[in-house]
């Protein structure tokens, strides 16, 4: 073995045993090199020769890199985008709950196995605004977060979307269904359907209640619009499929945000008026899609006697929302129009009621469907964490997939289809009833995507 193949090999050794802990340097120091040499001295008359051996240690300094620290370590921050303010506080209150349970018992779960790292939440309050949403993103980023859950409305996703693609942040959101947003390969995830399935579903409530002739109402950002066109779409094929005469008119798009409706409302009653006095009142129905304006279109439509006598129908913006139970003259309107309203069905078993009971005994209320998605975002990520073990949005984005797949959580199990969205559910069918003085969310039925159908819990429409 040479000098030089000899010092490569300590090099190597003292890298492997320790010294790669930090920056450090090794002292090597090569065998004594021996250097021999001859002198010959000439005296007078006589020839002598002197040999002198000299022996030489040669030290040489070694530089060794420090190492890289391998594998997750410490804590690792995971956001909570969720609209604890505006027009989904309530659902974001409960989703916030859900992440917050996810992330305590994920934690016991790591350090169960003896893990060296630990999720930290950051959470922070999109107040159901696009521009919010987006200044939150960047202030997460700012403090290291790579993966995000939530948040919940599609014109927050809209608005974060070309940030989080360009920086490489992973976006969970556990309600966002806009079909606009279902692009394959960004940094967006959906742990819902989109609502090229939503809208079939209310399609068959409204036709399976009598319905023909139907008015929508809006709210015209990139969710209000993806959805009534999907569900304008549903109901004018069914129409056609069913052989019977029917039609959407135009209806009203109203801002986002808006607190008074006295314009919209007195527009709507004259659109319905005329609709109802050519096809009976029967055959008229109203699709709202609305977040929480659902409580002063209600109120602003209770004035009015002809909007009270057709049939109303909402969506996942409305559906369990606690708002609109918990104010009087607004869940008085839903139970006199019969207001349904769909969104996408859980499967039931021990885990949903598990994390089902924890929100009920925090808030006092059940939970809408979406927290579960929530609870099931934070497991996943935390499961693919812990498989790449390295704190990299692209790789956790490209093994989610699989992990769901293998993963039966608070919503059931899923699959994420080409775009990141969950590929299929069902929806179920909620309703305010009135039960001994008292207004609450009832489960009346649910639609079943697979064959189109409806299976009745309460004959809502007998």
């Amino acid at each position: 073995m040479t000098p030089t193949q000899r010092l490569l090999v300590v090099a190597i050794v003292l890298l492997i045993v320790g010294l790669g802990i930090g920056y450090g340097v090794g002292i090597a120091s090569t065998p004594p090199k021996v250097i021999t040499t001859t002198t010959t001295v000439t005296a007078p008359g006589a020839v002598t020769t002197v040999t002198q051996t000299i022996t030489r240690t040669v030290t040489t300094t070694v530089t060794v890199t420090p190492a890289v620290t391998v594998g997750l370590s410490g804590p690792i921050p995971i956001g909570g985008l969720w609209p604890l303010t505006g027009e989904l506080s309530s659902f974001g209150e409960e989703n916030k709950v859900a992440f917050e349970l996810a992330v305590k018992e994920v934690n016991d779960w790591l350090k169960s196995m003896g893990k060296p790292w630990y999720l930290v939440p950051v959470i922070e309050d999109s107040a159901t605004d696009p521009k919010t949403a987006l200044d939150k993103v960047r202030i997460m980023h700012g403090r290291g977060v790579k993966v995000i859950i939530g948040p919940m409305a599609s014109a927050e996703i809209r608005e974060i979307k070309s940030y989080v693609d360009a920086n490489k942040i992973l976006i969970i959101s556990p309600s966002s269904t806009s079909p606009a947003l279902s692009i394959p390969g960004d940094y967006i995830l959906r742990y819902c359907p989109d609502d090229t399935i939503q809208g079939p579903a209310i399609a068959r409530v409204m036709f399976n209640s009598g319905v023909r002739y139907v008015v929508p109402i809006w709210r015209g950002d990139a969710w209000g619009d993806g959805l009534k066109d999907a569900t304008v779409k549903a109901f004018l094929n069914i129409l056609k499929k069913e052989g019977v005469e029917g039609s959407v008119v135009e209806g009203i798009r109203f801002e986002p945000g808006a607190k008074e409706f006295s314009v919209e409302v007195a527009k709507l009653a004259d659109i319905v008026n005329g609709l109802v006095s050519k096809y009976g009142v029967d055959k008229v129905g109203v699709l709202l899609l609305s977040f929480e304006e659902v409580v002063p279109l209600f109120i602003a439509a209770g004035k009015y006697d002809i909007l009270g006598k057709v049939k109303w129908f909402g969506s996942d913006g409305t559906a369990q929302n606690a708002l609109l139970v918990s104010t009087k003259e607004s869940a008085a309107f839903s139970v006199k129009t019969k207001f349904v309203s769909t969104i996408a069905a859980p499967s039931y078993s021990p885990k949903l009621e598990h994390v089902k009971d924890y929100i009920v005994k925090t808030l006092g209320r059940t939970p809408a469907p979406y927290a579960y998605n929530t609870y099931d975002a934070v497991w996943t990520v935390a499961i693919a964490l812990n498989i790449v073990d390295e704190y990299d949005a692209t790789k956790i984005r490209d093994i989610l997939p699989t992990v769901i797949e293998n993963y039966f959580g608070a919503s059931g199990w899923f699959k994420l289809n080409a775009a990141g969205d969950r590929a299929f559910s069902d929806y179920e069918l909620w309703a305010i009833l009135e039960k001994d003085g008292k207004y609450e969310w009832v489960l009346v039925g649910v639609w079943k995507g697979a064959t189109d159908e409806i299976e009745w819990k309460v004959p809502l429409y007998k």
